[in-house]
């Protein structure tokens, strides 16, 4: 037997706040002692931070008695109010469940196990949005009083019990109204648990996966970013960003100022793996990094994993972003179109077969390339030329369909491409152009298989593409000049297969496993020469193959109310050149939860990592170079021990510490007598050889962190704060001593808050500290007679050295290696959204100001030659200034 659905009465209250509050202090001061049983529930709520529970039809409509003392215990409150009401309350969880006192009488005890074996049943299901189908990931499914668990990647969960006359389950996700629901246990049971939107302002609801409770969870440094708190954070000129809204957390570091690079807990820009839909994405950046690949619109899911990484993940050393895309609304069509001054955006979704499958389309492209190029160029600040054109698109599509109750199909793309170039007189007779293009192309299918209620499967066949290329043109002006181009080119392409198990032996148990086999083949070293002289073409490209073929495992189990464990680890074999890599990768999660409130979690992972970013900033631009790892270049390892408490201060506060402490070996930097390509000079191509830039060492990083985040009501946000500091030490770098990389800070503070002033109008802001990064200053200059970086030095450090050349009137020489500390880097960005419907359609205005006080932060330091012939050191700042506005319509 199943009853009706309970929905969190806070958030069904309709009256206007202020009106409520007008009327009840009118009713107070005419002696009267009667007031609305909703306004009584909601001023518990706000005032409190209780949660409750009941059926809309019970409540509506019904007067309360006006408690004597508001100050009173709770449960003596809640007596008095409901005094004359015929209706009861009992604790759910952390929840106050109101019901008929009149309520039919639980049924008889079941038959005692002296007489009867107990037997066990399995509640299974999915829980899904109510206005759109769409399955949750991360909602919690709290059995009261006995266990809780979360749904998977696909919203589906499972819980094993002994029979039962009555399970109550309370289902809850951040953004969402909570679910009651009283289940007769006499059998195994399946169902769908659909959970309403949230979008009342006052009452207490959920701003943080229910995963992220103290005690609910064993995974450490763990952390989903919801969609709506994406889509409400201010962004550089209004294009939101999820890698940049992830640098706002503790023990993430930015790359340059404005850029989407992630570096964390001491990690290299290469050390993340970035996932869609089960693809790794391996250049994450449009327009040198700017903005990243990650529409929001098409998203669903953001969870980014710091340490105490999950069994199911490997291939890099220091986090794992892992992003699932919308699968589509199932019930009704929808539609979204929005522009900006950067780009435009249009999004499509709805059904195929109503309720059984539907499909999702989102595009975005730049609005003005010319004007956008211009921008960038003048930004980096080392340029010469005209007609400078940036560009780039993407689309992510999805279908999905239930093909029964049992089998489910999803097939997701994501396509993507950059373009960036420019050209001028090179002399009379000669002009030169220069360009590069970039791109990712992912493609996944996935067939989820129910074996029974307690056995889910997931096999996933994975494609993922990138590729890079530049191109130098000599063009002639006279009829007897001669045409030439070179070009250059890398990539690589994944192929994969994984197949995923999720079992649920019995209460407070589960056990995942897998296999992952990809076979990745590199373009390295690609060449193109085209002469008009001379027919034909010189082409040549160094091809190379790896295999990687990892087993995983992992248990986790509850051995009381107060102890979780989860343990296992993941098993790779990886193949290239014709020598084979073994590697294990044990994992260990610990939480003891003290108390309700207050837990404290330990963990323990080894990672390796078996592909290569050659960089010489750091900062993730198309001109970095991935490499396999190889007998001479080894697989990077890590090793990452991390201690954690996490207490619940209020039902809308939360306090979380972590400290860490990282070892790394095999990591890679370039040698100081490295060659690299270039926009500028793509004619080298030929004579630079990727292995011969290399050099290995090892690192170490340690930190504390501390995270205060406000979960409720109108304001919400968090105060991040990040000690940290890392070291490296190469062989072939700076004489053999430790030094600290460019992305070491020491200091990290961030403020993010959202303040609904009403539910059609909201106000963001970000507050961001760092102190000084380490950097190696430029000492000296000699005239340059190169142009084009046809004279470039060996060690580019800037990026625009890296990208144009020196173009100026100066070869920097740079002897200190990372000895100067850079001036602190602070900013603040402010975002005003309103939203209004008019004739069914919803329009959304957006106005933001990236910098609002425009702190002009260091980028780097230049030398530059004044008129004088005098030598001085310049801070070059990115912006300083930058408003935005950004419109869009809902349909």
């Amino acid at each position: 037997m199943r009853y009706r659905p309970l929905h969190a009465g806070s958030c069904l209250i309709y009256t206007h706040r202020l009106l409520a509050g007008l009327l009840f202090m009118v009713s107070t001061a005419l002696g009267q002692s009667r007031l609305s049983l909703q306004e009584g529930l909601q001023k518990l709520n706000q005032k409190r931070g209780l949660y409750f529970l009941y059926d809309p039809a019970v409540i509506n409509g019904r007067s309360a008695s006006v408690p004597t003392d508001w100050s009173l215990p709770t449960e003596p409150l809640l007596t008095q109010l409901l005094r004359g009401t015929q209706l009861s309350f009992r604790k759910v969880g952390d929840c106050y469940l109101i019901e008929a006192a009149t309520a039919p009488a639980p049924p008889p005890p079941p038959v005692s196990r002296a007489s009867q074996p107990t037997r066990r049943y399995t509640i299974s299901g999915y829980v899904k949005e109510q206005n759109s189908g769409e399955q949750l990931a991360g909602a919690m499914v709290y059995v009261v009083g006995k266990v809780a668990t979360t749904t998977n990647a696909y919203g589906y969960f499972a819980l094993s019990l002994p029979a039962s006359d009555d399970v109550e389950l309370l289902v809850s996700l951040v953004g969402y109204q909570r679910v009651y629901e009283r289940i007769r246990l006499d059998r195994n049971q399946s169902i769908n648990i659909l959970l309403p939107n949230n979008d009342q302002l006052d009452e207490v609801v959920l701003v943080a996966d229910a995963s992220e409770r103290a005690g609910a969870s064993p995974q450490t440094s763990q952390h989903s970013m919801p969609v709506a708190t994406l889509n409400e954070l201010p962004a550089v000129l209004g294009e939101k960003d999820v890698l940049k809204t992830l640098q706002l957390l503790p023990g993430v570091q930015k790359g340059l100022d404005g850029q989407a690079g992630l570096h964390v807990r001491g990690g290299g820009g290469d050390q993340n793996l970035l996932i869609l839909d089960d693809a790794p994405v391996y250049n994450a950046n449009h327009l040198f990094g700017f903005f990243s690949v990650f529409n929001v619109d098409a998203l669903k899911n953001t969870t980014m994993q710091k340490g105490g990484f999950s069994a199911r993940y490997g291939g890099r050393l220091s986090s794992v972003v892992d992003m699932t895309m919308r699968d589509g609304n199932r019930q009704t069509h929808h539609g979204e179109i929005g522009t900006g001054l950067v780009t435009s955006r249009l999004l499509l979704e709805g059904p195929l077969i109503k309720n059984k499958a539907s499909f999702l389309l989102t595009a975005r492209r730049t609005n003005f390339p010319s004007a956008l190029g211009n921008f960038v160029v003048g930004l980096l600040d080392n340029f010469t030329g005209t007609d400078w054109k940036a560009n780039f698109y993407d689309l992510n599509m999805k279908v999905n369909a239930d093909l029964d109750r049992r089998n489910q199909l999803y097939l997701s793309s994501y396509f993507g491409r950059d373009f960036f170039g420019g050209g001028d007189s090179l002399d009379q007779n000669r002009r030169w152009e220069n360009g590069i293009r970039w791109g990712n192309a992912t493609g996944t299918l996935r067939w989820n298989h129910l074996f029974s209620e307690r056995l889910f499967s997931n096999l996933s066949l994975i494609y993922s593409n990138y590729y890079f290329s530049s191109h130098t043109r000599f063009i002639p002006t006279s009829p007897d000049g001669v045409a030439q181009t070179w070009r250059s080119f890398d990539g690589l392409t994944d192929y994969s297969a994984k197949y995923d198990l999720d079992y649920f032996p019995r209460l407070h148990h589960q056990i995942r496993a897998g296999v992952i086999l990809t076979r990745r083949t590199f373009r390295l070293n690609g060449y193109e020469l085209l002469n008009a002289i001379t027919p034909g073409q010189q082409t040549s490209v160094e091809h190379n193959q790896s295999q990687e073929t990892s087993v995983y495992a992992e248990d986790e189990w509850t051995t009381n109310n107060r102890l979780t464990l989860k343990a296992g680890g993941r098993v790779t074999r990886y193949r290239v050149q014709g020598q084979s890599f073994f590697r294990a990768e044990p994992r260990l999660s610990i939480t003891v939860r003290l108390t309700d409130k207050t837990a404290l979690r330990s963990s323990y992972a080894e990672m390796n990592q078996f592909v290569h970013q050659l960089t010489n900033t750091g900062q993730g631009l198309p001109t970095d170079l991935w490499v396999p790892a190889t007998d001479r270049v080894r697989p990077q390892q890590a090793r990452q021990f991390v201690l954690a408490a996490v207490h619940d201060l209020t039902p809308k506060w939360q306090l979380s510490l972590e400290v860490y402490q990282k070892q790394m070996q095999h990591i890679i930097g370039y040698h100081p007598n490295a060659d690299f390509i270039g926009i500028t000079n793509t004619q080298d191509a030929a004579n630079i050889q990727w292995e011969r830039n290399v050099t290995t060492g090892n690192g170490s990083a340690s930190g504390v962190e501390l995270m205060l985040q406000r979960k409720v009501g109108r304001l919400s946000g968090w105060l991040a704060y990040t000690w940290a500091i890392t070291r490296w030490r190469f062989d072939e770098l700076n004489n053999g001593q430790p030094f600290y990389p460019n992305h070491d800070r020491r200091h990290t503070l961030s403020w993010v808050g959202t303040y609904a002033i009403r539910s059609t109008l909201k106000l963001s802001a970000n507050w961001m500290f760092s102190s000084g990064n380490p950097q190696s200053l430029p000492v000296s200059g000699i005239p340059s007679f190169g142009h084009l970086g046809l004279g470039k030095p060996n060690d580019l450090n800037t990026p625009s050295e890296q990208l144009f050349g020196t173009e100026g009137p100066l070869v920097q020489v740079r002897r200190s290696f990372n000895t100067f500390r850079a001036e602190p880097f602070h900013r603040l960005d402010l975002t005003l959204q309103k939203s209004y419907v008019a004739r069914r359609l919803t329009h959304l205005v957006e106005l933001g100001i990236v910098n609002a006080y425009g702190r002009r932060n260091p980028l780097y330091y230049d030398l530059h030659l004044e008129e004088n012939n005098q030598l001085t050191l310049k801070r070059i700042s990115l912006f300083t200034f930058i408003p935005s506005v950004n419109y869009t319509l809902r349909f």
